[in-house]
């Protein structure tokens, strides 16, 4: 029986934190300071996720395996590779061997000319893809085993901060106060909504929405053109990594599960993204969400196919708008990180990137408030300008992705210029991590936090920025009309074959390339590279990154 008083609600004694939330970035945030003896409590009102789930690894992996040596908290390392996954969290956990990206036009089957395969070094391992709702579920249940207070299946009605801290008030009867809030709910925010953060509109260029679910008996992208299986021979079975369908104005995320063994994946994790100037929210008046999707996908012969007999294993999601945007993720003892900071594109799952990052940079000033029980604004502003700066960054990236959408081959001069970045970007990362184990010091991760160009897939270097600016402006012209796409992905691989940072062995100055793939012979050319004309602020990158494959990852 409740014998609650409306009227004086229970109030429990005060937390040293509050997390509202229970997704990966919260449950994370909570494992790590619970296992610093912080005093925390999670209200997770166990919905479903407001936006595209991030699902894939790329990036995800290498940050868990900071945040458990940095903090001290082993069982994070367990989600940086799919065998751990597979072996100790769930048996549905996917492999990225390869990223695919395909080109389709409409009432035309898939060209074979037009797609690329992009392959890790072998002997890398590849990155996880997380089915969430396992995922989400096993990192609240560490951060409850390291003495989080986990409370679920309550709605968070209001959360009121003040010069002590922050009383908030539940569904159950029940307030909790605490010294900090951090809130990684989502737009829904009762924090964004109590204090009139929300930017309406958001901020950001792109304009997206997307339709996503799980599915199952999706036929293999390779059965489907076996009866041109010549062209479509690939380095890496298609299925063994994530396929990005394109199109001018979409594109279809399918990331599989179970394809760490050698057949078929049980299950994939599938996204649909529309850019709302081409597809606007008046076209779907009055039909389901699986009506919408199934509606697109038969423009194109060949998706068509694939998805003919393909089974939704959950309810469909859909968005109306994608972007969301706050005007401050950072006030007087409070936070805002993930979804609930802001949010631009499913794209690459970047913004579960931003979400670890946050609670990288986040955690260690909770530490210390904690600690010295200094919670003033000043100590956690440099984290709202942290985190600004990456979704704006990534905002950048979207909307470039989605102009060059307009023609395969401005696609593919953009995905080459981002793989400049990923393939250099990670690489300062791994390096402050290596000092972290071999120190202890987190003095280079510290460093990080404060480099040019934060946010973008390759921070702190020039050179890069600017080829990543002139590509985002020459896309834009091609999105208002003003270039040829076709004009613009020339002057696009001649500034990638014109940058002097990126070495010949890459093969990314090639329009006709379809497979791009590091192989042995790759990494001798690099490592004579380094020493015979590598730019002085990439040789040491090039180096680190070798060191890294013949370690195996």
């Amino acid at each position: 029986m409740n014998t609650r008083d409306p009227e004086h609600p229970q109030e429990q004694a005060p937390r040293d934190v509050a997390i509202l939330g229970g997704s990966i970035a919260a449950a994370t945030l909570a494992a790590v300071l619970a296992a610093n003896q912080v005093q925390v409590t999670v209200v997770d009102e166990a919905g479903p996720p407001p936006f595209p789930q991030g699902e894939m690894g790329v990036h995800a992996a290498g940050l868990f395996r900071i945040l458990a040596e940095r903090y001290q908290v082993p069982e994070l390392a367990r989600l940086s590779t799919v065998k751990d996954i597979h072996e100790h969290i769930t048996e549905t956990v996917g492999a990225e061997h390869c990223h695919s990206f395909v080109y389709h036009r409409e009432g035309r089957p898939q060209d074979p000319s037009e797609l690329i395969q992009i392959c890790p070094p072998k002997g890398a391992p590849p990155e996880p893809h997380f089915y969430r709702p396992d995922i989400d579920a096993h990192l609240l249940r560490v951060a409850q085993n390291r003495g989080a207070d986990v409370r679920r299946g309550i709605k968070v009605t209001a959360a009121v901060p003040d010069a002590d801290g922050v009383l908030v008030s539940l569904s159950d009867g029940s307030r909790l106060r605490a010294r900090y809030l951090v809130d990684a709910t989502g737009p829904g925010s009762p924090l964004v909504a109590g204090l009139g953060l929300r930017e309406e509109p958001a901020r950001f260029t792109t304009a997206t929405r997307t339709l996503t679910t799980h599915m199952t008996r999706v036929r293999p992208f390779a059965e489907v053109v076996a009866d041109r299986a010549a062209a479509y021979k690939a380095p890496m079975p298609w299925a063994r990594g994530s396929m990005h369908h394109l199109t001018d104005g979409a594109y279809l995320s399918v990331l599989p599960f179970g394809n760490y063994r050698d057949r078929a994946p049980d299950m994939v994790s599938v996204g649909l993204t529309l850019d709302t100037g081409r597809f606007p929210a008046g076209d779907r008046a009055g039909h389901t969400a699986e009506a919408r999707f199934r509606a697109f996908v038969a423009r194109f012969p060949t998706l068509a196919a694939q998805f003919e007999d393909a089974v939704a294993e959950h309810p469909w999601l859909s968005t109306e708008r994608n972007q969301y945007a706050v005007s401050r993720t950072v006030g007087n003892r409070w936070c805002l990180i993930g979804d609930a900071a802001g949010y631009v594109d499913p794209f690459i799952s970047r913004g579960l990137g931003i979400a670890l990052e946050t609670v990288n940079v986040l955690a260690r000033r909770l530490l210390d408030a904690v600690a010295d029980g200094d919670f003033s604004l000043e100590r956690f502003a440099p984290v709202d300008d942290f985190t600004r700066c990456h979704l704006d960054a990534n905002d950048e990236l979207a909307a470039m992705v989605h102009a060059s959408l307009r023609d395969p081959a401005l696609v593919k001069s953009v995905l080459f210029v981002l793989e400049v970045g990923f393939r250099f970007g990670g690489f300062p990362l791994l390096t402050a991590y290596s000092e972290l184990r071999s120190t202890g010091s987190d003095a280079a991760l510290r460093a990080l936090e404060t480099v040019p160009y934060r946010g973008h897939v390759f921070a702190g270097h020039e050179g890069y920025h600017r080829l990543f600016a002139a590509t985002g402006a020459t896309c834009a012209a091609v999105g208002a009309g003003e270039l040829d796409p076709r004009t613009a992905s020339e002057r696009i691989f001649r500034s990638v074959r014109e940058a002097e940072f990126v070495p010949a062995a890459f093969k990314l100055n090639d329009p006709a390339a379809r497979f791009l793939q590091i192989t042995p012979v790759t990494l001798l050319r690099l490592a004579l590279w380094t020493v015979r004309g590598a730019p002085r602020d990439i040789a040491p990158l090039i180096r680190t990154g070798i060191k890294t494959v013949l370690r195996g990852g």
